[in-house]
């Protein structure tokens, strides 16, 4: 992998854009309205709980940006 290059900045958010398979999608569409989040919500949090970090699926009461889980 190439050297990590910060992405621009949209407010306090960058955008994150992918494919899924319509599977995927609704999927991760009803995975997100169980636990209460928007789709972008319940992929951050996936990719937090993988590296380890606190997150909103694990930790409802979670802040929106906890000062321990931005670097």
């Amino acid at each position: 992998m190439s050297e990590y290059k910060a992405p621009k900045m949209y407010g306090r958010k960058v955008a994150f854009s992918t494919r899924f398979t319509p599977d995927q999608h609704r999927l991760a569409a009803e995975a997100a309205a169980r636990s209460g989040l928007s789709m972008a919500e319940y992929l951050g949090a996936l990719i937090e709980r993988d590296a380890g970090r606190t997150n909103k699926l694990d930790n409802p009461q979670e802040a929106e940006l906890p000062l321990k889980n931005t670097a």
